[in-house]
């Protein structure tokens, strides 16, 4: 501890010699932050080079087995969260294999040329929340390191890879018969599981037939709490334990990612599972496909916003629009939805709106998803909040910021980082690869 005051000391003694007449506190912030910055920068510098031994080994073993020889020292630039600095290390060469390399690269994580594992961790992070020439500023603001644009993608989009290289991997094994017995035997059995699909628009720039892409995106959760004892009374719902999922593919292509990270999470297995969605037919296609035996809830709000256009297109004053929503509102909380689709029929009788004959369609063809009295006696959460949330944090919080039009593969890469970042899944990922 002595040692840091001493340290102090001097540190002390170097901002004040570089502070003018007008001194503030904001001056000492700055100067002070400066001046740590190139003390981390030459401490890594020197640490770097005391680790590079003066007198290297003449030969070591090549990773094809044969001898690689020492040739000479080789300069590198490295680029830090302390800044860019220099190291030289020992190079080999091997004459079999023709293959060169430096051990020190090796052993310490080293990647010449390039951000620097832990920087690059920071820069993907603030790639995932906002858009690259926006996060460079305020990275730039906040660390005192530059980095470009295309760093900062390059960055975020790796750590888009990974998540997909890893969900590769989970998909394979969830084809598995032996693998999903294996979970099976382990006792893997959630009591309660939900599960939430959703779509949000992506501009996509490289294909023309189709400008705007569907974003699918899935969630799995726990959730604790009762929904309100009215129509209108206040949701305390809240999920926990969230982990999100997220691609730009054809429905069938997205089942597969949906099975698998629901086998990563045991849905197979759960005593109790529960989908909600909206009316979307390919959400439940794939919940018919992968979880048939699932609990099935129509998003109550998705439900309910279909009642207003009816009433608009049968009544002329808000009065008598609003009084009959609240009604079916009413019908709907307690689970009445035949009556609910006989009052949708009468008013198709005497006002012929295309509005009213589709909403009664659509409520008879999910009746058996808004048993909504008999799933809060259960205690099922019926509105997708979690998915509509995951939408807007992945979708139009980073996919779709003002002027972003994207290719779509870095689209998948930069909204799978993002989802894994809001799952917190970031410390799993191999990001030092």
């Amino acid at each position: 501890m002595n040692n840091i005051t001493e340290i102090t000391e001097l540190v002390v003694d170097l901002v004040k010699s570089q502070l003018n007449e007008a001194v503030t506190l904001t001056a000492i912030e700055q100067t002070t932050r400066n001046v740590l910055q190139e003390i981390g920068r030459q401490t890594i510098e020197m640490s770097l080079k005391t680790m590079n031994h003066p007198y290297p080994d003449r030969r070591i073993e090549c990773e094809c087995g044969a001898e690689a020889t020492y040739i000479r020292q080789r300069n590198a630039r490295l680029h830090t969260i302390f800044g860019k600095l220099n190291v030289t290390r020992a190079y080999y060469l091997c004459s079999a294999c023709h293959h060169g390399s430096c051990p020190l690269d090796t052993e310490l994580g080293l990647r010449p040329n390039r951000l620097s594992a832990e920087l690059s961790r920071l820069v993907a992070m603030t790639g995932v929340q906002l858009p690259f020439g926006t996060g460079r500023n305020l990275f730039e603001a906040l660390t005192l390191v530059s980095v470009s644009d295309q760093a900062m993608a390059k960055a975020t989009q790796r750590v888009g890879e990974l998540v997909t290289m890893e969900e590769e991997v989970s998909e394979k094994k969830a084809k598995e018969a032996a693998f999903l017995l294996e979970r099976e035997q382990e006792g893997r059995h959630p009591v309660r599981l939900y599960g939430a699909i959703d779509a949000a628009k992506v501009h996509i720039r490289d294909d023309a037939e189709h400008r705007w892409r569907d974003l699918k995106i899935g969630a799995w959760f726990e959730a604790g709490g009762q929904p309100p004892t009215s129509p209108d009374g206040e949701w305390s719902i809240k999920a926990k334990n969230i982990s999100y999922y997220t691609d730009i593919c054809p429905a069938s292509e997205f089942g597969n990612l949906f099975w698998s990270s629901g086998v990563a999470h045991d849905a197979q297995l759960a005593r109790e599972l529960v989908m909600l969605g909206d009316g979307a037919d390919w959400i439940w296609n794939l919940v018919a496909e992968h979880f048939p035996k699932s609990v099935q809830i129509l998003d109550w709000f998705h439900a309910s916003e279909h009642l207003m256009p009816v009433a608009q297109a049968a009544f002329t004053t808000q009065v008598e629009q609003s009084d009959w929503v609240s009604r079916m509102k009413q019908l709907m909380w307690e689970g009445c939805i035949e009556e609910l689709i006989t009052a949708c029929d009468k008013l198709a009788v005497v006002c012929s709106h295309d509005v009213i004959r589709t909403t009664a369609n659509y409520f008879e063809k999910h009746q058996e998803r808004m048993r909504y009295a008999y799933f809060r006696k259960q205690g099922y959460q019926i509105g997708s909040g979690t998915i509509e949330s995951a939408a807007k944090q992945i979708g139009m919080m980073r996919m779709k910021v003002p002027g972003a039009i994207w290719n779509v593969a870095n689209a998948r890469k930069v909204a799978k980082a993002r989802a894994a970042y809001l799952s917190d899944q970031w410390q799993s990922l191999p990001l030092a690869v």
